[in-house]
């Protein structure tokens, strides 16, 4: 079963390292609740650097005029780094709360105090896609609820906030320079939340579908021997009867009852592991083994002739002579083989039939033997008489 190692995309090695980030276990925290944490934790730490820079730039622009400001900086940062604490032992959904709430907070005292005009409400944009990141499934209506207050506070920002501050004004060239630095973050954290979106959900369909495949295994396939179960050889008899001449095999594994009585189940087990491998590496390219139940196997083999699958059989037998080595001791195992063949007829329940009767033949001869029953074509239905037309 093949398994992707990297995921589709443009730059995958980008998303690929985004989405190990962001699925690091923080806090113990796994699941849902993991990955929320980690975005948490991940947001924390870029929203602590941005409102560090921001109130270091406000201090030494103007400290006097911007000391409000500063001091609403400080204590963000220092929310934020408590945030980052509770994150960090586990308490996933406080320090969510904390990371959107002084976020926005912060936003909206800025952009109440400088103006619209330096673009620090743009950040808010960003918050509708984060609320579905910092949050859990469970957690929905503080998604909803957030998602709401940040599109509120953007519109108050955006509407009602005068251009320029009351209280301070920057001059119109540090403004420009605050919105460019404002709308590129915005833009590249949008960009970031976009791609860890993308990537996230390429990582959880491709889990989907491995699992998917791995359950397909498993029902397809017998846990003990690596052979196909029941199933996919039914299935593959099927398909056969009706397009191409073939031929079955019933093997059992002679005294194998014994074995299991003598040296226990666990040594019956080994035996079967290995003759399953035997078997596998015996067949040629295009033919079917399968664990038929117990230790009864079944072979398929598409256009193979009566006389093509019984050699195929007896050198399988000869295979199997090799003792199989159990803890400490080995065995010499024998089978006993009844064969067929059939026509592309739709009638694969018979051609099973004919190798379990050749199988008993086997069994009745001696055991450690090929019997073979022929495939007899059905005679022809008598025609019935031409009337002759009257002249």
């Amino acid at each position: 079963m093949a398994t992707p190692s990297r995921m589709d995309g443009p730059w995958p090695g980008v998303g690929d390292a985004l989405t190990n980030y962001l699925e690091r276990r923080v806090g113990g925290q796994t699941g849902d609740v993991g990955r929320a944490a980690s975005a948490t934790q991940a947001f924390l730490i870029f929203a602590l650097v941005l409102a560090t820079s921001y109130t270091v730039f406000f201090a030494v622009y103007d400290l006097e005029g911007l000391r409000p400001v500063v001091y609403v900086g400080i204590g963000t940062v220092v929310g934020y780094l408590g945030a980052l604490v509770l994150v960090r032992t586990g308490h996933q959904l406080t320090s969510a709360i904390l990371a959107v709430t002084f976020g926005t907070l912060q936003v909206a005292y800025a952009t109440q105090y400088i103006g619209w005009i330096a673009g620090i409400q743009l950040y808010l944009i960003a918050g509708g896609q984060l609320v579905f990141m910092l949050f859990t499934q469970r957690q929905w209506l503080l998604r909803w609820a957030y998602l709401a207050v940040a599109v509120c506070t953007f519109f108050y920002c955006q509407l009602v906030v005068p251009e320029h501050g009351e209280d301070f004004s920057f001059s119109d060239s540090a403004n420009g320079v605050l919105f460019s630095v404002n709308a590129t973050l915005t833009l590249l954290l949008i960009y970031a939340l976009a791609a860890i979106s993308y990537y996230t959900a390429a990582r959880v369909r491709a889990a989907a579908d491995n699992a998917a495949a791995r359950a397909e295994y498993l029902a397809n396939t017998d846990e003990l021997t690596g052979l196909s179960n029941r199933r996919p050889v039914v299935r593959r008899l099927d398909e056969l009867s009706v397009s191409t001449r073939y031929a079955v095999a019933i093997a059992d594994l002679d005294h194998f009852k014994s074995l299991n009585d003598t040296f226990g189940h666990e040594c019956g087990d080994r035996v079967l592991a290995v003759v399953g491998a035997r078997f596998r590496e015996g067949l040629r390219a295009g033919d079917s083994v399968g664990r038929w139940g117990g230790e009864e196997f079944i072979f398929v083999m598409a256009d193979a002739s009566l006389d093509d699958a019984v050699v195929t059989m007896e050198r399988l037998r000869a295979d199997l002579s090799a003792p199989v080595p159990c803890f400490g001791h080995s065995h010499d195992v024998r089978m006993s083989v009844g064969v067929t063949d059939a026509q592309p007829d739709g009638m694969a329940h018979r051609a099973l039939q004919r190798a379990d009767a050749a199988l008993y033949e086997a069994k009745a001869a001696g055991r450690d033997t090929v019997h073979a029953i022929a495939d007899v074509a059905p005679a022809p239905m008598p025609q019935p008489p031409q009337r002759r037309r009257r002249s």
